[in-house]
């Protein structure tokens, strides 16, 4: 499920959007990729532009066989500005990770493209 949460034009919230949705894909990635797109693209059309332009996975240690950590790296690009970023998370689930970092990279864009942003103060 991926909650909402929309706004009035003096910032109170109206209500929380409960939306489930589902997505096919080249792969896993692609179908979280394009599923969290869905859900988020009706109040911020603009993530449509985002596109992903690579992904990188490195077993970071090896020796722990199917236990190891994975260490996802995501490029993402802006179509309309040209602007890139990459986001990045470790974790021992490969999915996790990945959606962990897909997570990261669309909370970016919003950020960037927002006017203000009521929660990170200074974080980007």
């Amino acid at each position: 499920h991926i909650y909402t949460q929309a706004y009035t034009s003096g910032d109170a919230p109206l209500a929380f959007i409960d939306r489930l949705e589902v997505s096919d894909g080249n792969g896993p990635v692609d179908a979280l990729s394009s599923a969290l797109k869905r859900a988020l693209s009706p109040p911020h059309p603009f993530l449509n532009t985002i596109e992903l332009t690579d992904y990188k996975v490195r077993i970071l240690d090896p020796e722990k066989a199917t236990g190891a950590t994975t260490r996802v790296m995501i490029d993402f690009e802006d179509t309309t500005t040209g602007e890139s970023w990459t986001t990045v998370s470790v974790d021992r689930n490969v999915i996790s990770a990945s959606l962990n970092a897909l997570v990261d990279g669309f909370e970016y864009a919003l950020v960037q493209h927002s006017d203000s942003c009521v929660l990170c103060d200074d974080a980007y």
